[in-house]
Formats: C-alpha cells, structure tokens, sequence
C-alpha cells in the first residue's frame, strides 16, 4: 500500500488550513493545492509557491510528501533568533493580532552587509520630506524641486517622485504621496535623528514632528547633515522591518479570507514602514526606491 500523501511546506512544515492564501497575477485569490498550483481563472501554472507560516518559496511539487519526513529539531545555538521571535510576536499581540507566529527561526536571519548607508538613507529622507510637503502644497513644488536640483538631490528622486513634480497628478496620488511622510519618520529612526518611534496607531505628535524637522537641512546645502548620519543598532531597523512585514501578510490574509479581525494599527503607516526598511535592508536585492518589493 502507498503510503498517505502529506501536503506541509518543505522548509518549515506548515500544513495548508484551507483558506485562500495565493494570489494570483490575474487578481483571483484560491487555495493552490485545490489545483496543483494552477489558477482556475486564468489557468496560469504556478511552479512556485510561497508559504504563510515560514515567507519561503519552495518548488509547488516538494509540498507533497509521504508523511514521513519529520522537520528537523532547532539548534541549542538558536537563542538570539528566539528571542527575536519574541520580541515580535509579543509586539504583535500587542497590537492585536494574536494567530501571526514564525515558525521558521531562520527567517529571523540577516545579513549586515546588505543595508543602505546612512547617508544614502538621509538623502532619502530628504526627498520623502519634500515629495510628502509637495503634496501638500503643490504651489510649492518648482521652489522645492530648485532646491533638490541645487543641492544634487534630484539625481536620486525616484522617476516615479519626479512626475510629482513635472506633470499634473491625480488626488489620490497626491494622498499616497503625503503618506511618505511616515516613511521619512521611520527613515529618520533608523538613522537616530528620532528616538523613537510612534506605535501603530497613531502619528507622530506635531511637537516632535517640529523637532525633526529643525534637523533636517531645508533649503540649505546638506552636506554636512549627510556627514553626521550614523545607522542605529541594525537588529532593532530589522526586528522593526519583520513587525510590519507580518502585518502586511496579516492584512492580506485577511482581505483574502473575508475575515474581520480589530488590530490596533494604522494600514497606512505600516505599509510606509514596511516599504522604507525593505528598502534599508535591500530586501530581495533591490536598491532602487521604486523598484522596493513588499509582495506576500
């Protein structure tokens, strides 16, 4: 007799529960082992597919098993991965999502290397400051792009950053683009010009905005602000990173499965967070802001 067909994720043994976790390019949402990977609506094949429990992709086909294998036990030498485990559970439970956990250890692994520099950083927070101000006051935006061209900023304004200010945007393209505001927030964190940051569910206090702000070189040359920029601790920028990535798979899951769920966060200002460290952590390999992946 064959043995029993298992299906768990290779990596980490997460078990399918029946819910519509994929996505596919066409829009449709389904649970992929219903079909072998294959989209009902579009009939695009899938070779790959990721897992919600571990953020791993693994060959569709290694997903089934005998049953036999067993994961493999973590190490003794796993204690500063646990405990960044903790760290991030407990801050998401904080924030009412109590069903998000890693079981994969070494998902909560990282590279130093792979970080922007803080003076790469510091440009970009100046450029979020202006694209967010612009958006607010569009009359301003020939003023404000003078500056970034004087000062040799606009040669790292992304191209989508550069419409902005060259052509006539849409209202709801001038809203994302005020939210970029909160990008420069966690930027300006991770570079310690703030101690630390909001919770979720609120913005920064317009005090400590105010603060911020006489930091950063408005309308001057910033060339010595640049100089002074030093990188806080990298495990608190990628522990920070993690939070808001499992928030945006926690959000998708949700919207997936038509669930409704009370978090105590703000959408907005994670997603903003989530995007600005994966592009601090040079996430999937990707250095340029607009090209920053925040796929599930």
């Amino acid at each position: 007799m064959s043995a029993e067909i298992k299906i768990e994720c290779p990596k980490c043994g997460w078990e399918p529960d029946g819910y519509p976790h994929w996505g596919c390019t066409c829009g449709h949402s389904w649970n992929t082992f219903e079909t072998k990977g294959k989209c009902p609506a579009c009939g695009n094949q899938w070779q790959d597919t990721s897992c919600p429990g571990c953020r791993q992709s693994s060959k569709h086909e290694m997903w089934y098993t005998s049953g036999e294998k067993q994961a493999e036990p973590v190490g003794t030498d796993h204690a500063e991965l646990r405990k960044r485990k903790q760290i991030i559970e407990n801050k998401l439970v904080g924030y009412g999502i109590k069903n998000s956990r890693i079981s994969y250890l070494p998902y909560l692994e990282f590279s130093e290397d792979d970080f922007q520099s803080s003076q790469d950083i510091g440009c970009r927070i100046l450029i979020l400051w202006a694209v967010s101000y612009v958006a607010g006051a569009p009359a301003e935006k020939d003023i404000v792009e003078n500056w970034l061209k004087t000062t040799g900023l606009w040669d790292k304004v992304s191209e989508s950053e550069k419409k902005l200010f060259e052509e006539e945007v849409s209202q709801r393209k001038l809203i994302d683009f005020s939210w970029r505001i909160e990008a420069c927030i966690v930027l300006s964190w991770a570079v310690n010009l703030i101690e630390n940051l909001p919770d979720l569910d609120c913005q920064i206090s317009d005090d400590e905005l105010d603060e911020l702000m006489i930091k950063l070189p408005i309308n001057e040359n910033p060339d010595f602000f640049l100089s002074t920029l030093a990188l806080r601790n990298k495990e608190e920028i990628f522990i920070e990173n993690i939070i808001n990535e499992m928030i945006t798979w926690h959000l998708r899951d949700l919207m997936l499965s038509n669930k409704k769920e009370e978090q105590i966060i703000n959408p907005a200002i994670s997603f903003e967070r989530h995007y600005a460290l994966n592009w601090v952590r040079k996430f999937s390999e990707i250095s340029e802001w607009d090209e920053t992946d925040t796929s599930t």
